[in-house]
């Protein structure tokens, strides 16, 4: 767990900070994967930096399931529907977790076989497996997201209401005062 001191005021926990690393990793991998694929022997790297990016999908999926489970004992779960989104939510969570990381390590083995690594009809299958991976983190995301969302869940009042009787002024209105105050008019001759 990340010791409170080290969070802003605004955050209940670290979760929210970290969750967005393997989403957007998970892009960046399958987009280096497809130029790999594309640009074959003309990016004679492409296959390492893509199982990089992946590799590193499936460890930040791992640090955000694990602070995801810590994260629940510091909000509020209040309603039956936030418990089955949260149900729903952890569920696709630790389904992310395995498969980035399971698929990380599958590709971190195939650059180690050189039959693997030389055969074109052998990355177009490990990048459709790739691409597999985006649907349980889009289930994840989505759940996630009606969390806090719909349901509220580790949603807190950032700013309290003034308690002065008169209104606050408008921030949405411009800070002008009509023509007519600042500046005389000049008579017509």
């Amino acid at each position: 767990m990340v010791p409170d001191f080290l969070l802003p005021e605004w955050v209940p926990n670290a979760h929210p900070l970290i969750v967005h690393f393997p989403i957007a990793l998970i892009f960046v991998a399958v987009a280096a994967d497809a130029l790999a694929l594309w640009l074959g022997e003309r990016w004679e790297t492409g296959q390492e930096v893509a199982t990089g990016l992946y590799a590193a999908t499936g460890l930040s999926a791992a640090a955000s399931y694990y602070s995801g489970t810590w994260a629940i004992d510091t909000v509020p779960i209040v309603t039956p529907g936030a418990a089955s989104t949260l149900s729903t939510h952890s569920f696709w969570a630790w389904y992310t977790m395995v498969s980035t990381s399971g698929y990380a390590l599958l590709r971190t083995a195939g650059l180690f076989v050189s039959w693997v690594r030389a055969q074109r009809s052998v990355h177009v299958v490990l990048f459709v497996l790739g691409l597999g991976t985006l649907y349980p983190m889009y289930e994840t995301g989505e759940n996630g997201g009606a969390m806090v969302y719909k349901r509220g869940v580790g949603v807190t009042r950032v700013q309290e209401v003034p308690s002065t009787a008169s209104p606050a002024p408008d921030s949405a209105q411009p800070d002008t005062m009509q023509a007519s105050e600042s500046t005389p008019r000049a008579e017509a001759p």
